[in-house]
């Protein structure tokens, strides 16, 4: 005799409740078309999603960097600009009074405008300031009244030279300008700087803004 047995009827698992099951363990899904053939895959391997992080990180590492750089370089323009006016003004000046205008008296950091600690922060460019009123004499003043460099311009008779500063012979009227930032606010500064015996602008210090 043999046993009878009851058919066992299979349960059914609706196919959205596979899918959702199988993308959130993180598995591949692939579905077939009624042909038979493959159609599309549903969901990300580990693998997948590690190389997408991998190639972001790669990209943030390069790009952020020198984007940060070209921001700070930017921004240099100010202390290019201003001491072009300032060296224009120098000229002019020149012309008027036979002589440069010693506006600074050194170099000295006390003598920086508007201050002697520039940072990342714009600093007020004060015209009714003592200081100020000095850099009034001379006619030049920044567009805005907001900088981020300090400034200074000094200037000397025929028999002097500029301390630190070469090619002057001391045979002729001169004045030197400077400019001194930290965009970055590392407490380093970057120093750009204007002669009168030159048409060019030197760094003398690349730092403040790497």
């Amino acid at each position: 005799m043999f046993a009878r047995y009851g058919k066992r009827t299979p349960s059914i698992v609706p196919f959205a409740e596979v899918v959702r099951m199988l993308s959130a363990s993180g598995s591949r899904l692939v579905t077939r078309s009624h042909s038979g053939s493959r159609s599309r895959s549903l969901g990300f391997t580990l693998i997948e999603l590690m190389m997408v992080v991998a190639i972001l990180g790669i990209l943030a590492v390069v790009a952020i960097p020198k984007y940060i750089s070209y921001v700070y370089k930017a921004k240099t323009s100010e202390a290019v600009g201003f001491l072009s006016e300032i060296k224009a003004h120098q000229e002019s000046y020149r012309a008027d009074f036979g002589q440069y205008c010693n506006v600074s008296t050194d170099f000295t950091s006390a003598n920086w405008y508007p201050s002697n600690n520039p940072s990342n922060v714009p600093q007020t460019w004060d015209p009714a300031s003592a200081m100020g009123l000095r850099w009034a004499q001379l006619g030049a003043q920044p567009p805005g009244n907001r900088v981020l460099f300090s400034y200074v311009t000094v200037a000397g008779f025929p028999g002097t030279t500029p301390t630190g500063t070469l090619g002057y012979t001391g045979a002729d009227f001169w004045f030197v300008s400077k400019a001194f930032g930290d965009l970055d606010n590392d407490n380093v500064n970057v120093t750009f700087e204007s002669y009168s015996h030159g048409q060019g602008l030197y760094i003398d210090n690349a730092a403040g803004w790497e």
